[in-house]
């Protein structure tokens, strides 16, 4: 049986990072916050259905709205990569996006012609595409790649399960306001302001980075096919297949089935990624998700959700492996652009995704759903090979070293303790 200071070296020698505290601090706090506010309200939140609802929109509408949003937010990030490459320049933009989303997503509250939803939407859509390319590249100056997977991975385990509180909750009316919710979300966005009292800097690139050339053309293209083919998978989960299955359970059950999962596999997924390499665990959590969309089309909705949990297992891993990778990818002096490029196509593949389901958000017939499962899991089957050809994109002595370090740290532990016995 394990001992509880055994227990407690394990986690030590797990989560132990080199980034110090205040980065930590700092970039937690940040991605945390954006991503409450992103997966609660503007891209296929509960929040936004609620209020699509509330205004009484065709099912038509909704999917303009999400496209549209889809659209903007992948040009914006491809414009902020474009951006930082040439300035360097992230904490300035990832403060900015913060104030501006939570000022722009208070509107959403007081708002009731849907006339204005369309071109607020685009306007969000705008706001939100800065923060991803931002966050990720200052994320990815202040960590070392070995750190990265657990440090993601933390983030999403927190946010998810936050997020999809307001799943469960009704809309709340509170001062005469008819989505307090929203409030409370913009409110959330604006807290990653409190990380301005560690004074984050940006970091410029110094010599010995400015070495590093990243991956080649080659090795970019092979992971960015499967991440790329992931998210068009995604787009069809969110739009036909995660409404679908509201229609026939409740969203506490839900709620139970992917996120809480979720919170647990995403931390698993990170320090899997961190200690076995990026491409196996990528191809883990494909084959994972696929078998589970087509078991999941096999029994049929009203019997087979308990898959949901297994998708939410290879769902996370994807999703932290596609948050990081761009990072590994990277030259050192071309993260921002790298993290531009890399979120303005999961955006877009996002909104392909939509488009091939034809974004009808549920209420279609049960051939139709078990249809699009195994057609999306016949497109992430065919997204693995190219990862087996691919070179891992976090080095193996990384890793080796990684092991080495916890092995020395166990021996000295077992030296300590046998000098406390002989005295």
């Amino acid at each position: 049986m394990v001992s509880f200071d055994s227990l407690l070296e394990i986690l030590n020698d797990t989560f132990s990072v080199l980034v110090d505290r205040k980065n930590l601090a700092t970039i937690l706090i940040s991605l945390i916050c954006y991503q409450i506010w992103l997966m609660a309200f503007p891209l296929f939140g509960p929040i936004m259905t609620n209020l699509l609802v509330s205004m009484k929109a065709l099912t038509i509408e909704k999917g303009r709205i999400l496209q549209t949003f889809l659209v903007t937010m992948s040009l914006s990030s491809l414009g902020t990569g474009y951006i930082i490459q040439k300035t360097f320049k992230k904490t300035i933009l990832i403060y900015f996006s913060a104030i501006a989303a939570a000022l722009i997503s208070f509107l959403f509250a007081f708002l009731n012609d849907f006339e204005f939803v369309i071109p607020i939407t685009a306007l969000l859509g705008l706001i939100a595409g800065v923060a991803p390319p931002a966050l990720g590249t200052y994320f990815a100056e202040y960590t070392v790649p070995e750190d990265r997977g657990r440090i993601m991975s933390i983030s999403i385990a927190v946010s998810i399960p936050a997020a999809y509180i307001f799943l469960v909750f009704k809309p709340v009316k509170l001062m005469g306001i008819n989505h307090f919710e929203i409030i409370v979300v913009g409110i959330i966005s604006l807290l990653s302001l409190t990380t301005l009292a560690l004074k984050p800097r940006d970091r410029g690139i110094d010599e010995q980075k400015a070495r590093i050339r990243g991956a080649d053309t080659k090795q970019v293209i092979l992971y960015s096919i499967p991440i790329i083919l992931f998210y068009v998978v995604g787009g069809i989960l969110f739009s036909i297949v995660f409404p679908t299955i509201l229609d026939n359970i409740s969203s506490q059950i839900f709620y139970s089935l992917w996120a809480l999962p979720m919170l647990f596999s995403s931390i698993i997924a990170g320090i899997y990624l961190d200690t076995r390499g990026r491409r196996n665990p990528m191809i883990v959590g494909l084959a994972i998700t696929g078998v589970s969309l087509g078991v999941l089309g096999i029994l049929g909705i009203r019997v087979g959700y308990f898959t949901i949990i297994t998708l939410a297992i290879g769902y996370s891993i994807m999703t932290v492996s596609s948050l990081i990778i761009w990072a590994d990818l990277a030259p050192a002096k071309s993260i921002g652009l790298f993290y531009g490029m890399g979120f303005g196509l999961i955006w877009f593949a996002f909104l392909l995704g939509m488009t091939v389901s034809g974004a009808v958000f549920g209420g279609i017939s049960e051939s139709q759903i078990k249809s699009f499962m195994f057609f999306s899991a016949i497109i992430l089957f065919i997204s693995i090979p190219p990862l087996i050809i691919a070179k891992d994109a976090l080095p193996m002595e990384i890793i080796e070293k990684r092991l080495m370090d916890r092995h020395l740290k166990q021996v000295l532990r077992l030296r300590e303790k046998e000098e406390r016995k002989n005295k």
